[in-house]
């Protein structure tokens, strides 16, 4: 028979059976969607699990993993650039310049008086303890400079590794070498002028080499600041510094020769004194910074 003529034979036949059961009810239709519901929590509980599971498993190897590729060079170390020197530098130049302002009495009559020799027969005016503690500051603000300053030319001038735990170590040890170097220079012109001449020279004389040492700090400054900050050549800034000191050992020694040995006539007494008391210890300063240097460059 055909086909056209049995479909309608079959759908009679379906909705018989339909009345004759009768349509599933509303219990049974929610009963069979929790079922469902059941069975899609339940997979997607089972999915979670194996994923995590997954992870966990890749967490070790992943902690494992020895990373590849090549490090990068450190950034070079720039003395600027260092905390612990700007903050001495910064510190110091505050206390010099109340220093300065403390003293400007004491400094602009040694500038009047300092070409020639005051009257013998004039009293001169006290100084105040103020004004003597301000040139102290100033003296000690340039021994920081020249501690600094021999800092810069070993860490960049010779531009080798020390036997040291630090670089701070080297500026440390700097700067006690030139506060002793002060020291000496301060007991020696004590001692040799206490033996040879009278109570008011040396007041004199005392009064000028505080000046001198204190303006001597003053003009190397500038000089420090800008080869620190300012990017000026170590070699130009070493240059200016030698000749600022130059400059300042040939005013000493004018200086001496007016108070101590102008009316003797001895030069060469002058240049004598001026050697063993100026010249001598310098040097043996220097001698002593680079014997100390060598003796902690790494050499291999």
């Amino acid at each position: 028979m055909p086909s056209r003529f049995l479909l309608p034979i079959y759908e009679h036949a379906a909705d018989s059976f339909l009345l004759s059961v009768g349509a599933p009810s509303a219990d049974t239709l929610a009963a069979v969607g929790g079922v469902s519901d059941s069975l899609s929590t339940d997979s997607v509980m089972v999915d979670s699990a194996a994923t995590a599971a997954t992870h966990a498993d890749s967490i070790p190897s992943l902690l494992n993993t020895v990373p590849t590729g090549m490090l990068a060079d450190p950034a070079p170390y720039h003395i600027g650039d260092d905390h612990l020197v700007s903050a001495l530098l910064m510190g110091g130049l505050l206390l010099a310049i109340l220093g300065l302002a403390f003293s400007w009495r004491f400094v602009a009559a040694q500038v009047r008086n300092f070409f020639y020799l005051e009257n013998e027969r004039t009293t001169p005016v006290p100084d105040t303890a103020s004004e003597l503690t301000g040139q102290g500051v100033l003296v000690a603000f340039e021994a920081l400079l020249l501690g600094i300053a021999f800092y810069c030319y070993a860490v960049k001038g010779r531009g080798i590794d020390y036997w040291v735990l630090s670089k701070h170590t080297l500026l440390g040890t700097y700067l006690l070498c030139i506060v002793a170097y002060f020291l000496f220079k301060t007991v020696a012109y004590q001692f040799v002028n206490w033996v040879f001449f009278d109570v008011k020279k040396i007041e004199q004389w005392n009064k000028s080499l505080l000046f001198i040492t204190a303006m001597e700090g003053v003009i190397m400054t500038p000089v420090v600041m800008m080869m620190l900050y300012g990017g000026l050549p170590l070699k130009i800034s070493l240059i200016i510094l030698l000749c600022v000191a130059f400059f300042v050992k040939m005013l000493s020694f004018y200086k001496c020769y007016l108070i101590f040995f102008r009316r003797m006539g001895a030069i060469l007494q002058n240049i004598l004194y001026f050697c063993a008391l100026e010249l001598t210890p310098l040097a043996v300063l220097l001698g002593l910074m680079e014997a100390y240097n060598n003796n902690l460059e790494i050499n291999f």
